[in-house]
């Protein structure tokens, strides 16, 4: 995950720095083998090193989030265990990035790039795209979000099996008051009251998964993950359901 944070927020972190870490994505689970099979992995320069998440919209197009933009990326599909070779991955190299125009790399509104691959992916049991929401969801909208980030905050420790975690929408008053100001209508918010559930680290650009559509991407939170009182942060995908059609469309 990719982290913002203003001055009132490291203020924040300080005064709940000493309460214990529910350490246990945070709070998850290891995902059914090809539950989640729009999961995307971006791979990063020659040497192919894990950078986020992502998901398969299509036979070849993968949506991440913006500030997962590198000069060389490959998709990884069809992987659960990212350590080992399976029969079911496939790796694309990725020939198109197209960011949202109005990414903003500093506030991290708009936070969603397209991916077109090389090639169409071959598309079964263990590859299948997922529909972006038309609709935004209502707070407490059960929801997963999957991904192979850190199982532990702040020390990082990550998964070679891709992980899920159940969270909901956090009303948007809840959101705002966490996030003060910086929070705009192109996120959301996702987790649980108590704290302890969260993505982390590693999981941006990973979906997140309302009611069957994909509702929303990792996008940034508190460096310090899972703590009560601070959801996740997510590009809000319904906002952008129309610009990620005509894209996919006309590109």
């Amino acid at each position: 995950m990719f982290f913002l944070l203003t001055a009132l927020q490291i203020l924040a972190i300080a005064m709940v720095q000493s309460q214990d870490d529910e350490n246990k994505i945070i709070g998850g689970y290891p995902c059914l083998q090809h539950s989640q099979p729009w999961q995307a992995a971006l791979l990063a320069g020659i040497t192919r090193r894990f950078l986020c998440g992502g998901a398969v919209l299509s036979d070849q197009w993968v949506i991440t989030a913006a500030h997962c933009s590198r000069l060389i990326l490959r998709v990884a599909l069809g992987k659960h265990n990212l350590k080992k070779h399976e029969a079911t991955q496939q790796v694309l190299r990725v020939v198109q990035q197209v960011p949202y125009p109005q990414y903003n790399s500093r506030t991290h509104d708009n936070d969603l790039m397209l991916l077109r691959l090389e090639r169409p992916a071959r598309l079964g049991r263990a590859v299948k795209p997922i529909t972006v929401a038309q609709n935004c969801s209502s707070p407490h909208t059960p929801c997963r979000v999957s991904g192979w980030g850190t199982t532990s905050s702040p020390i990082a420790r990550y998964p070679n099996a891709l992980q899920c975690v159940n969270i909901s929408i956090t009303p948007d008053q809840q959101c705002q008051k966490a996030y003060s100001g910086a929070i705009t209508a192109g996120m959301v918010c996702a987790g649980v009251p108590q704290g302890g559930k969260d993505s982390c680290q590693g999981d941006s650009g990973g979906p997140l998964v309302c009611r069957g559509k994909l509702q929303g991407l990792v996008s940034w939170g508190m460096e310090r993950c899972a703590k009560a009182g601070y959801p996740g942060v997510y590009t809000n995908l319904c906002k952008y359901y129309n610009w990620i059609q005509r894209t996919m469309r006309n590109t």
